[in-house]
């Protein structure tokens, strides 16, 4: 398992200020656990984070240094955002193993113009950009990319029908729709099945409203 080395500073978790001087200096407040790990409170440069998390590089398998002493094999298991600035909070680090698998979040690629749109008008539409997979750490895919050229009209495509890597497995629910291709002829048939449904339903409320008016 080929690692990246990343710095880390051990820190004592104290109050929100000291966060905050933390960033201000650069650095994130992370925290460090696993099975079998102990939580350690560390902080890493903020600019050696943005390397991490480069476009393609999201999982990369990374070697802890904490006050210089490697050994601590992780990646990036979460992290959160100012919802303003963007910029990055605090940082989960998960102790990783050969042999264990993690869940990760895999963005999905769809590529190709399918024929059911192409020549039988149909409409397609993507309803999962992402993927929750169980994964070793030496096998975690960057993205899931699946060409959707030859499918047709009125499919609807599940995520326990995606052909996954060596070494991944399904952790998202199997009947987790990742896009679907609807007939317009279909679309106008639900539409006016939905109709009469809501006249009715706005017929019904009527008197009720008159009654509050009352």
């Amino acid at each position: 398992m080929e690692l990246t080395k990343l710095a880390a500073t051990s820190r004592v978790l104290g109050k929100s200020r000291d966060n905050a001087r933390l960033r201000k200096a650069g650095q994130i407040p992370a925290v460090y656990y696993g099975k079998g790990q102990e939580s350690v409170n560390i902080s890493v440069s903020a600019i050696d984070v943005r390397k991490v998390l480069a476009p393609g590089k999201r999982y990369t398998l990374l070697d802890l240094e904490i006050d210089g002493k490697a050994g601590n094999p992780a990646v990036i298991y979460n992290y959160q955002k100012d919802a303003i600035t963007q910029a990055i909070t605090h940082i989960d680090f998960i102790k990783i193993s050969d042999d264990s698998k993690i869940k990760v979040r895999v963005p999905v690629k769809l590529t190709g113009l399918p024929v059911g749109v192409k020549t039988q008008g149909g409409v397609f539409s993507q309803e999962s950009r992402y993927i929750y997979l169980a994964a070793k750490p030496g096998f975690i895919p960057t993205v899931l990319e699946m060409d959707i050229s030859a499918f047709e009209t009125n499919v609807t495509f599940y995520a326990k029908s995606f052909k996954l890597p060596e070494g991944c497995e399904l952790a998202s629910l199997p009947r987790t729709v990742i896009f679907t291709i609807t007939s317009k002829s279909k679309k106008k048939d639900e539409a006016a099945e939905a109709a009469p449904a809501a006249a009715a339903a706005a017929a019904a409320a009527a008197p009720a409203a008159a009654e509050e008016k009352k």
